[in-house]
């Protein structure tokens, strides 16, 4: 058996896994379906109780049937090569992890309903149920996608799911910001002020479910994946593209403009599609000066004054004196928050809270942060380990697999892990979500060249 490495996007590897059959089958369909329902599963129509019944919302039911087939009709811990078995082994100590904060959170149910009572319910059923195990589900389909949708033809299959519904989403927001056009014409007359973002806040909660910067996020982790079909495929691939990009635009979200074009600047460049680069930056230019100059200069000038230079407080918008400092030195002060972390949601248990030194957030605007708020220094230097060792196994493995899908992928973790900085998390959140499926499928291609490298069995 024999197959080229060398993948362009254009001719798909000529292997699959030996456990990667057309036994995803049903199973498949399901996965497939609740991947696609990602961007959407806060819609308000799609969040009431189904029969009335107590968590029987269709994301949880879509979840409930992956989780089936994943327990009852995949040997979840046998491992047909190394790299799938230390890739369940390191699954499983970042689940424990999980397990272990959420665990510990419980007892906070109270305290964080008091101050949060929109996100955290007060009792401590609903609580466990809503802030615990559903983001966990989103950890299902690295699982699944490891375990199952193992042959280039199946992660071809994910790509194009993924891409569909962003299509959607986009679709929808472009229309909800031109049916809404105050939205759009207030921040173009002045820049964007605090107002705006408001209102562009409280108009995709209303109708998506969800905070603006969570929707950049998405796009954050999935543009590079439409950037990669539209370079492979072409044709009509280009105007979900270039529908996402004017989403990203209309989004008045900083941090996913500015990551978005970082990480599509760097699959371009990987790819060696220097010419196009240039276009797009060319191209972005001119839209910006012609038609958004104001918007982009809000985005981009906050923390910069004439008088005292560049503030880094004010350019992350108050995150360096209302929440980091303050809460580093408040964890530094404690053996035990400082050793083991105070659980998930740790943030929010602050005793900092009442006292005017804390920007009241559920979050910490920084994942690494978040994660030794919630987890501690013993876990967090561990964390810092893996992602360091992590990111150079993936770019020794890209340079070795020449794949357009891989260095797709690629870019859109990259793109992650530069929004880690002002968000995001390192335990399951919704604007984490699409990292899980993307690394099992980097995992996966990985997979697909170890298996072509072995010597063919002997007849």
């Amino acid at each position: 058996m024999s197959a080229s490495l060398s993948h362009s996007g254009r001719a798909p590897y000529h292997l699959t896994l030996p456990h990667s059959v057309a036994q995803a089958g049903t199973g498949a369909f399901f996965f497939l379906l609740f991947i696609f329902m990602w961007p959407f599963q806060r819609v308000p129509f799609l969040t009431d109780n189904l029969f009335g019944i107590q968590g029987f919302k269709p994301f949880n039911l879509l979840a409930a049937i992956v989780l089936a087939y994943l327990v009852f009709d995949t040997a979840l811990l046998h491992a047909s090569d190394k790299i799938e078995r230390t890739s369940i082994r390191i699954f499983l100590l970042y689940f424990a992890t999980l397990a272990i904060a959420h665990i510990r959170s419980v007892p906070n149910a109270p305290l964080l309903h008091s101050r949060f009572p929109d996100s955290f319910p007060e009792s401590y059923f609903d609580f466990v149920l809503s802030a615990c195990i559903v983001p966990t589900f989103y950890t299902l389909s690295f699982l699944f996608t490891l375990k199952r949708m193992c042959s280039f033809q199946e992660l071809e299959r994910i790509t194009t799911v993924i891409c569909l519904s962003i299509l959607l989403l986009s679709i929808a927001f472009v229309a909800l910001v031109l049916m809404n056009p105050s939205v759009l014409l207030s921040g173009h007359a002045s820049g964007i002020t605090d107002s705006d973002r408001r209102e562009m806040a409280q108009l995709c909660t209303a109708y998506l479910g969800t905070h603006y910067n969570v929707i950049g996020s998405m796009y954050i982790s999935t543009v590079p994946l439409l950037l990669y079909r539209a370079l492979t495929r072409g044709g009509l691939w280009i105007a979900p593209l270039c529908l996402s990009l004017l989403a990203v635009l209309l989004l008045e979200s900083r941090g996913a403009l500015v990551t978005v074009a970082a990480s599509c600047s760097l699959f371009l460049i990987l790819r060696r599609r220097f010419v196009i680069l240039v276009l797009g930056a060319a191209a972005a230019g001119v839209t910006s000066l012609v038609w958004i100059g104001p918007t982009v200069n809000a985005l981009l000038s906050i923390g910069l004054g004439s008088s005292s230079g560049v503030s880094a407080d004010a350019l992350l918008t108050g995150r360096v004196d209302y929440i980091w400092l303050p809460l580093l030195e408040e964890w530094t002060s404690n053996i035990g928050l400082f050793l083991f972390g105070a659980g998930r949601y740790g943030m929010a248990t602050s005793q900092l809270w009442d006292t005017g030194t804390l920007i009241q957030a559920s979050v910490a605007h920084n994942a690494i942060i978040e994660f030794f708020l919630d987890c501690g220094v013993i876990l967090t230097g561990v964390l810092l380990i893996f992602l360091i060792v992590g990111t150079a196994t993936a770019w020794r493995v890209g340079r070795r697999l020449n794949s357009d899908l891989y260095w797709a992928l690629f870019a859109g973790i990259f793109g992650c892990g530069i929004s880690m900085a002002t968000g995001r998390d390192i335990l399951p959140t919704i604007e984490n979500m699409y990292a899980f499926p993307i690394i099992a499928m980097m995992i996966n291609l990985a997979r697909l060249r170890y298996l072509a490298s072995q010597p063919a069995p002997r007849e």
